[in-house]
């Protein structure tokens, strides 16, 4: 007997529990949509992605104003048209259970800025992938210039149509000058010239880089490092307008009146 009774208590509470759950989501789906938590994800307080706009846009997608109860949010279509921000590279949208939209937006970082030789710029993050460009928001990046590849469709650095723009290598470039500290310090530009050779633009000084071509690029750093480590404080390199990373086991010296040293 006693454990008939035992059996109908758990039935009993199961089945209030059900009527509990069924009611609550029944109110939960029919309540109105108090507001929109919207976080965007990135390493700065600015960005690519205006707050406010991307915010309001939000709620124009829900139609809150005509959508009274959460169940008419279409959380699917904030999420497609937001990803349709070509700055935006991953959306998680989802109602909570305090009848808040949170809506959490991660945006794109790039570590280079590439300009092409008509002056249209596009922005690379670390894979690969390019960005356009966007007239409100300029980031303090490496600058990579000279180099001929059409704006138009953007993808990824390694998509075929830029093999023939040598981006392959230069994205090789960009991630080995950003991967050693000393270099991603001192660098602020490259230029890749008329004669097919990269040109370093330095931070704190005048004096130009001759890197060359992309081989032993590693090796030519490191004498970059070397160089300046070891010429740091002397009055002599004032003189200098260049260093050339081009011959084996020196750097070439050219002083601002053509005389090598």
């Amino acid at each position: 007997m006693k454990k008939v009774l035992n059996i109908l208590l758990l039935v009993l509470i199961l089945s209030a529990l059900t009527a509990l759950s069924i009611y609550y989501a029944y109110n939960h789906f029919h309540d109105r949509l108090n507001d929109v938590n919207l976080h965007i994800s990135r390493d700065a307080d600015d960005g690519f992605i205006d707050y406010d706009k991307t915010y309001n846009m939000i709620l124009d997608i829900c139609d809150t104003a005509n959508n009274t109860q959460i169940r008419m949010i279409d959380v699917d279509s904030v999420v497609n048209t937001l990803m349709r921000n070509p700055w935006i590279t991953a959306v998680d949208a989802s109602i909570n259970l305090d009848e808040y939209l949170d809506v959490e937006v991660t945006e794109c970082k790039p570590v280079a800025r590439i300009y092409n030789k008509k002056g249209k710029s596009v922005y690379v993050d670390g894979n690969g992938d390019m960005y356009p460009s966007n007239n409100s928001y300029v980031p303090h990046l490496l600058v990579v210039s000279g180099i001929d590849f059409k704006t138009d469709n953007l993808g990824n650095v390694n998509d075929e149509t830029y093999a023939s723009a040598n981006l392959p290598l230069v994205f090789n470039l960009i991630k080995e000058v950003l991967d050693d500290d000393y270099a991603r310090s001192r660098v602020r530009q490259i230029h890749y010239d008329k004669n097919k050779k990269y040109i370093f633009s330095l931070n704190n000084t005048n004096i130009i880089v001759i890197f060359g071509d992309v081989n032993n690029n590693k090796e030519k750093l490191l004498k970059m490092k070397n160089f300046f480590d070891a010429m740091q404080g002397n009055p002599e390199l004032e003189n200098y307008k260049e260093i050339n990373l081009n011959y084996k086991n020196q750097v070439v010296c050219t002083k601002t009146k053509n005389k090598k040293k």
